[in-house]
């Protein structure tokens, strides 16, 4: 008596599923698609004993499910890739706005920050941010700064937070940065720079 097509197709859709689900967790883009074409190496393989057998496979379930593994795989890529996110927009007033890789985008409430970013607030604007590690930095009108650097831990509390003030008056209460190791929160501005034993930095810079 023949196989059920319907269960060989389930079974098969199965395994591609507990396949995606671990692609999620490979960080090498590589072992993801060397691991997509075993997928579809077996899909011809199936394809190939079907035939054999006098039946036919069932495109229509086959097909969605490779894309789906393709778009998991995707995902996966992604998130392996993306930088972490190091704090967020706690205080937006006025116009304030975010520049990141080279665009400039509207900085509300609840805006999440990267490495590298660039905080802007115009003559009515400013703006407070909180990072991981619950430092603070406050921002007045006419302002500018870079995210320059951040990385945290949050088991031992070690990193680094360097931001670059180019304009403005800017005031940075230091977290559990400052906790472990004072020296690890570092203002800089176009002619000096502040790192030290003090858990709090304030700076005015003049300029356009």
């Amino acid at each position: 008596m023949p196989r059920n097509v319907g269960e060989d197709t389930r079974r098969l859709f199965s395994y591609g599923m507990r396949w995606a689900t671990k692609a999620l967790i490979l960080p090498q883009p590589l072992r993801n698609t060397i691991r997509l074409a075993n997928v579809l190496r077996r899909r011809q393989l199936i394809a190939i004993k079907y035939k054999e057998a006098g039946l036919k496979t069932n495109s229509a379930m086959l097909v969605p499910f490779l894309g789906g593994v393709l778009a998991l795989s995707v995902v996966a890529d992604a998130s392996a890739q993306a930088s972490p996110w190091v704090g967020q927009i706690k205080v937006s007033r006025g116009i304030v706005a975010l520049e990141r890789g080279g665009q400039k985008f509207p900085a509300p409430v609840g805006v999440r920050l990267k490495e590298n970013d660039v905080i802007l607030t115009e003559a009515n604007g400013s703006v407070g941010l909180m990072f991981n590690d619950n430092s603070v930095l406050s921002m007045g009108p006419n302002g500018e700064v870079l995210l320059e650097h951040y990385a945290y831990d949050s088991t031992t509390y070690l990193g680094a937070f360097d931001a670059f003030v180019k304009r403005g008056a800017v005031s940075i209460e230091a977290g559990n940065l400052a906790n472990a190791s004072p020296e690890s929160v570092r203002v800089k501005t176009p002619l000096a720079e502040i790192r030290g034993q003090a858990r709090n930095f304030a700076v005015n810079v003049e300029g356009k």
